[in-house]
């Protein structure tokens, strides 16, 4: 039986992230799905993928046209990974989210893809994205649902024969939603995606059939769609 440890999202980030672009994941397939279609036109905008890990969003934002185009993340490990992409290697930036190196109202467009449940002060992350994103700008928002979390489900990998589960911080969409609005942004989006049918040849792969009946019809990702307020 494998052994279970649970690590700060920063000592997990170090040790996934050499595999985190190779191992096929339901998730990242179910966000894909719902928040492709929400994206506007990047043509000209000046963009910024916020925990962006190994840059899986910011090569999609820079492929649509964006004319500034820029990844933010803590983890050193994680960014080692994207800048060995060669559309991205000039363009990342160490630094946190909670203090970022960038010009207030700096941008047109933000996408925080599954990092929100690891930032332990939202009001003060809220408040800094509230900063450097422009009136009428985008931000778009994804991480696991909060009753996923509840019905057992893990952010976690496997990792010298150890399962590594990431600590993180559930919050409920309405508290996440008046924190945001508190600093300006207004909801445009809120979907509660479950897993459809694109997902199960990911569970079927990994013997996880199961697991994915017992999900169907329950809320698995949320993904916000928020705009700055003029």
């Amino acid at each position: 039986m494998s052994r279970t440890l649970q690590l700060p999202a920063i000592e997990a980030h170090a040790l996934w992230a050499p595999t985190y672009d190779h191992a096929p994941n339901p998730i990242l397939s179910l966000e894909e799905r719902c928040v492709t279609p929400l994206l506007p036109s990047m043509a000209g905008m000046d963009v910024l993928d916020v925990a962006c890990g190994t840059g899986r969003w910011l090569k999609r934002l820079l492929r649509r046209g964006a004319a500034t185009a820029a990844g933010l993340d803590l983890s050193r490990e994680m960014l080692r990974q994207a800048q060995g992409k060669p559309e991205l290697a000039t363009r990342l930036v160490q630094a946190d989210a909670m203090e970022m190196p960038l010009r207030t109202k700096s941008l047109d467009f933000a996408i925080c893809s599954f990092g929100l449940s690891y930032v332990t002060d939202i009001g003060r992350f809220a408040k800094e994205l509230s900063r450097v994103v422009r009136s009428k700008g985008v931000l778009v928002l994804t991480d696991l649902h909060p009753s996923a979390q509840a019905r057992g489900w893990k952010r976690s990998f496997r990792h010298n024969g150890a399962i590594v589960e990431v600590s993180s911080c559930p919050r409920t969409i309405e508290h996440i939603q008046e924190t945001f609005a508190e600093t300006g942004f207004e909801s445009a989006v809120c979907f509660e995606p479950p897993f459809g049918e694109m997902e199960r040849p990911v569970f079927e792969e990994f013997g996880k059939a199961a697991v994915f009946e017992g999900h169907l019809g329950q809320p698995a990702i949320f993904v916000f769609l928020f705009r700055r307020a003029g």
